[in-house]
This record gives structure tokens, C-alpha cells and sequence, in this order.
């Protein structure tokens, strides 16, 4: 058994002689949380971009708050989209995105979740008619080029689940070099939340012969807009 593992273990059986719940013990023996300047962040968007793309996404780098409304309008004028599927404005990282999208003649629908049973009875066809989904992300995981994706009132998971092209736009910011050091850093947003997705890339389904098919179970294109700038924070 290596050093590391037995120290992890140690901490763990030591945090349950003490009556700390495990959940508690495990995350106290994550390694701290990376805090990284610009330099560091940099580097951070460089790895991720390179391993998103390497998985399939397209990674669109925007150096502000505009640029990232001109690089998501460009995805969607390339794509031809006219019905867009979106999260709440208040949950997207760049504030003036939902009516930058209305103004070019692009229908806006944003799903909510019922608060009471009765409502799920609700007509979804136009979700399902839409030729995109707009996000944003919880964060970003460079070692993968993984978008972390958190479900809940505002942010309906069809919206990245459904259409056929998935926009995510995510702040630079909210990049972290593994799971772990975002687990340490934002770990409140995930035990806040019923659903928790870890998207990489578009949606790949194999059958038994191994023949891969892109798209079945989710987006067949995955484009990120990764924006420097911390005003989207």
C-alpha cells in the first residue's frame, strides 16, 4: 500500500473514531484548493481547451464579456439556429446573452421546473423543437476538458440533454486543474444540488460490435465559450 493511500485512510478511520461523519473525513484529506492568478489560469484555459477539443468540443476563447456575445451569436448563426433552449439569464455567466440572441431574430425558450407534480404534465414539444441549448457551468476541469453541469430551478438538464448542438458558456475563473481541487473549492454547489452532470465532449454511444455513434444520448455538437474575464463571475 502506497504512503499516500495509507495516510488518506489514516485520517478517514481517525475522523470515525472522532465521530465525524466520512463525507467530512474524506474531503479533509483532498489536497487544498488551487487559487490561480492570471498566469496560472491562463495556463489552466490552455490545458482545458486543448483537452475539450481533443474529446470532441469545440473551445471558442472570448477575452470579455463581448467578445463572448459575438463568439456565442457566431456558434448559432453557423449552425442556423432560430429556436434556442436556454437557462435563465440569471444563471448564465454573461448578463446581456438572452437579449443579444432575441435581437438577431432567434426564438428564446427557457423551461422551468414545476414546483408541484401537476405541472409535469406540461406540453415539452417546444423544448423539443429547439436547435440548440445555451448554458452556463458550474466549472471547468482542465485535466479532462470536462464542463461541470448543475441541474435545478432556472437550469432544466433537457437544455443540455435534448437539442442537437449544446453552447456552454464557461468563465475562466471557474477552471480547476482536476475534480478534486473544484470538489474542494465548490463543493457547496454540489451538495446543494439534485443533479450533477460531468459533460465531456458530445454524447458517444457504442454497440456491441464497438461501432461508435455520436449523438444518441445527448448533443452531437458540444461547443464551449471560455471567457477571461472576471466580471462573469
Amino acid at each position: 500500500m502506497s504512503d499516500s493511500r495509507t495516510a488518506i485512510l489514516g485520517r478517514i478511520r481517525a475522523g470515525l473514531a472522532g465521530g465525524v461523519p466520512l463525507a467530512a473525513a474524506a474531503a479533509a484529506a483532498l489536497p487544498p484548493p488551487v487559487v490561480a492568478d492570471r498566469a496560472d489560469r491562463a495556463s489552466l484555459a490552455d490545458r482545458f481547451a486543448d483537452e475539450a477539443e481533443q474529446a470532441g468540443a469545440v473551445v471558442h476563447r472570448a477575452g470579455g464579456l463581448d467578445a463572448a456575445v459575438e463568439a456565442v451569436l457566431g456558434v448559432l448563426a453557423t449552425a442556423g439556429v432560430s429556436r434556442l433552449a436556454a437557462w435563465d439569464g440569471a444563471d448564465l455567466p454573461v448578463p446581456q446573452l438572452l437579449d443579444a440572441v432575441g435581437d438577431r431574430g432567434i426564438e428564446v425558450i427557457e423551461p422551468t421546473v414545476p414546483s408541484d407534480t401537476g405541472g409535469l404534465d406540461r406540453d415539452w414539444s417546444a423544448l423539443a423543437d429547439a436547435d440548440a441549448g445555451l448554458t452556463g457551468a458550474a466549472g471547468g476541469l482542465a485535466d479532462t476538458g470536462t464542463v461541470v453541469l448543475r441541474s435545478g430551478p432556472g437550469r432544466a438538464r433537457l437544455v443540455w440533454l435534448l437539442p442537437p448542438l449544446h453552447v456552454v458558456v464557461l468563465p475562466s475563473p471557474f477552471l480547476y486543474p482536476t475534480l478534486s481541487a473544484f470538489v474542494v473549492a465548490r463543493g457547496d454547489l454540489v451538495g446543494r444540488s439534485s443533479h450533477v452532470a460531468l459533460v465531456t465532449g458530445p454524447s458517444r454511444t457504442a454497440d456491441i460490435e464497438q461501432t461508435l455513434t455520436i449523438g444518441v444520448h445527448g448533443p452531437k455538437q458540444v461547443h464551449i465559450v471560455l471567457v477571461d474575464d472576471d466580471d462573469t463571475v
